[in-house]
């Protein structure tokens, strides 16, 4: 697979990805971002309205961000790139399985969660590497940080997420969700994903004179 044939499937993958969720929530009025009781998962219930362009396009991104990883994996250089290529792999993997199998199957909600927990995951790592391996290189550090960044807010959603959880169900017995929360860590992934497409390519490495981000063997 070429530069550009990566980079293409990269992007495809965020794309399909993003017009999955949106197409979905445009077309199911009973999901919107905010209300509580509301999850990604909502949307792909059979015979729900969203449902076909968000189980579908769920698989496509799958299958898409799946290419991108197979062309990334033998560009990694070392151990702690191919860590991030796994988790990437991961969360495209459980994605296409998630949107094959929508609740209320058995499937479905281990896979989904894995996905989630892989797409924070590897940027963190990602983001630690930047910043720790681009001390000298203001482009690497300035990288790791914003993908730090990302993953702390994401850490603080969740983490609302489960109090506003515990609340409503020692309140009302019901239990509580908010949308944001499963957004907000696809976006995270999706932002890793294009940079690591664009800017920063499969395999980070930094060239001698310049101290530009480049891939390896390129």
């Amino acid at each position: 697979m070429t530069d550009s044939h990566t980079r293409l499937a990269g992007t495809a993958s965020v794309v399909v990805l993003a017009l999955a969720v949106l197409v979905g929530v445009a077309l199911d009025p009973t999901v919107r971002l905010l209300p509580v009781r509301a999850r990604l998962s909502d949307l792909g219930r059979p015979g729900g309205a969203g449902a076909f362009p968000f189980d579908y396009g769920l698989v496509v991104a799958g299958l898409l961000g799946l290419a991108f990883v197979r062309a990334w994996w033998p560009a990694a250089s070392e151990s702690r790139d191919r860590v991030a290529a796994g988790l990437a792999g991961v969360v495209f993997g459980c994605l296409a399985v998630a949107g094959l199998f929508p609740e209320p199957s058995a499937v479905h909600l281990p896979f989904l969660a894995g996905a989630y927990l892989a797409a924070w995951a590897g940027p963190l790592l990602d983001g630690v590497r930047l910043r720790r391996d681009g001390a000298d290189d203001g482009g690497r550090s300035r990288a790791g940080v914003a993908l730090l960044a990302g993953a702390a807010l994401v850490a603080l959603l969740w983490g609302i997420r489960a109090v506003v959880q515990v609340t409503t169900f020692l309140l009302s017995g019901a239990t509580s969700a908010l949308l944001l929360t499963e957004v907000a860590t696809l976006a995270l992934f999706a932002g890793w994903v294009l940079f690591r497409a664009w800017v920063g390519g499969p395999a980070l490495t930094v060239d001698a004179p310049a101290g530009d981000l480049s891939v390896d063997g390129r």
